[in-house]
């Protein structure tokens, strides 16, 4: 006979088991009780502002632990989070939904519910579209089951999942399954491994130019010390995607920068598609995160967790590791020469011209010799991501943002979920205004935990990006005094820049404030863009009618 508990208590106890000691979100009367269940226990709840800021937050969460989770009520609460849950899916963060919902006893009334829409499998079926796994807890005896299957796809996909939980479920009594030692399936073949690294160690080595892409599976997986031994097992040079920009320290001497294709760097655009022999790893095929890359297939070997090709030979089951493992073994003693280095401006390169006003290539260039090591930086999308790729991610720090679903809004309650796992950081956090003005008041959320970041709002008035796309008044929004935030949620260092010279005394206040956050309104002409986003209005913009 198995031993009984309640599913509350199992899935609590899943939760706790894969990682997760904080689950983001909003109470409704659907989960409520399980919202007391769960302050009740060793896992601690984090309330925002909104939904929606609670899946960015647990989105980030799950980035920097592993996995994170986010509970919420019924419809009006679970479809304020579908941007979010989206995101997470297409940047593969492991994410868990809990959503409450009607008891299973309510179910056959002919009375509406509130929070209903069509019916009552519309929320579970708008999940399905961005979840890689989904459950209803409506089943005692199968609910244990349903959980670990699903929270196991989270895992292994690296992608959000959903549990819905009816309210009079919540009490209810399910077995513990038996405990089982579970064998870990390698999925690949060895003998398609074999084939596989025996075409790629040839191309490798007739190749005169190799160079490594790394992508953003290299962390999903935890692959960051394979991917550093593969590297310093072959002395190639490597470049990140946007997406796995800082997936080992920058400061590495193989290091040459970020390629985003035609958008980035054109030293290293050129250095990569004159390659002959190109290896991505973990790499996600996407515009924004390739930036129109003009790669030739058949100078390729492509890797990631779900996909294998050499050239034109596609190969299934390939376990990513193994084959980064395998690769690194057969190529020890191929080291070549590192050709060429990225010029990324320092801080010893910067002058303040103290009357002038501040510019976004110029920000960006002053914030190069200001981020300290240990640390994060969280950006949202616009010139806040395109400008910050040229930023050279300090030793032990990491980078954040949406580089391919690119949402607005991201940054902010990104950053809260980073502080919660992490408060002893200080994170950098730089926030376009349009992109403050739909989640900055999860400002709020860091004076009431005590969250100590540094914000820095590019305030140009409105959407700049798609300024440069087509232009017009739709463009421009309200100009917020974004410094006097403080004021409002009654925490907080707030300060104004329009020149260098200001730009400079806020960093020594920004940096001298450990009591609380600072935000920094920092001014631009709306017209004003970085390099990058320059480019990438100059090639986007031509697809825009």
């Amino acid at each position: 006979m198995l031993k009984e508990t309640t599913i509350t208590e199992y899935l609590i106890h899943s939760l706790k088991k894969v990682g997760i000691e904080h689950v983001f979100g909003i109470p409704g009367d659907y989960v409520v009780k399980f919202f007391s269940m769960l302050e009740n226990s060793e896992i601690k709840t984090v309330g925002t502002c909104s939904e929606q800021g609670a899946a960015f937050a647990a989105d980030a969460y799950s980035r920097v632990n592993g996995i994170g989770a986010l509970c919420v009520t019924y419809c009006v609460g679970g479809l304020n989070t579908i941007n979010a849950v989206a995101g997470a899916y297409a940047e593969k963060a492991p994410l868990i939904v809990i959503s409450g919902a009607p008891g299973v006893c309510e179910r056959d009334g002919d009375y509406l519910l509130h929070h209903s829409i069509r019916d009552l499998n519309s929320q579970l079926n708008i999940f399905k579209e961005v979840t890689i796994a989904q459950c209803v807890l409506d089943d005692p005896q199968n609910a244990p089951y349903e959980i670990d299957r699903v929270i196991d796809a989270c895992l292994k996909h690296k992608r959000p999942v959903y549990i819905e939980f009816p309210r009079d479920m919540v009490d209810a009594k399910c077995p513990v399954p038996l405990q089982k030692n579970k064998t870990i399936c390698k999925k690949n073949n060895n003998d398609i491994l074999n084939e596989a690294l025996k075409e790629a160690v040839e191309m490798i080595k007739a190749a005169k130019k190799p160079i490594i892409m790394g992508g953003v599976e290299i962390r999903r997986y935890k692959l960051e010390n394979e991917f550093i031994n593969l590297l310093e097992c072959t002395g190639y040079p490597y470049v990140t995607t946007v997406l796995g920009k800082s997936i080992i320290d920058e400061s590495h001497p193989q290091f040459l920068g970020v390629y985003m294709g035609k958008v980035g760097d054109p030293q290293i655009c050129n250095y990569i598609e004159e390659s002959d022999c190109t290896l991505m790893l973990g790499s996600l095929m996407t515009d924004t995160n390739m930036g129109t890359a003009q790669l030739d297939i058949s100078k390729t070997i492509y890797a990631t967790a779900d996909q294998f090709c050499i050239k034109h030979h596609y190969f299934k089951d390939i376990d990513l590791k193994d084959f980064i493992v395998r690769l690194a073994e057969e190529l020890k003693s191929e080291q070549k020469e590192v050709l060429f280095k990225s010029e990324i401006k320092t801080k010893a390169d910067f002058v303040v011209q103290p009357e002038n006003p501040i510019k976004v290539t110029r920000f960006f260039e002053r914030l190069n010799g200001f981020i300290p090591e240990d640390n994060f930086v969280i950006c949202d999308v616009g010139d806040s991501l395109f400008g910050s790729l040229a930023l050279k991610i300090p030793k032990n720090s990491a980078y954040l943002g949406p580089a391919y679903y690119t949402s607005m809004g991201y940054a902010i309650p990104a950053t809260l979920g980073v502080l919660i796992k992490k408060p002893e950081l200080r994170p950098i956090v730089i926030v376009g205004d349009g992109a403050f003005q739909m989640t900055g008041h999860e400002l709020s959320c860091f004076a009431f935990y005590d969250l100590k970041p540094i914000v820095f709002v590019l305030n140009n008035n409105g959407y700049t990006t798609q300024r440069y796309l087509k232009d017009g008044k739709y463009n421009d929004i309200n100009n917020w005094n974004y410094h006097l935030f403080p004021e409002i949620v009654g925490n907080g260092l707030g300060l104004e820049v329009r020149t260098e010279e200001e730009l400079e005394e806020a960093f020594v206040k920004a940096q001298n404030n450990t009591k609380s956050f600072t935000i920094i309104n920092v001014h631009l002409d709306k017209y004003d863009k970085s390099e990058t986003l320059s480019r990438l209005t100059s090639i986007f913009g031509k697809k825009v009618i």
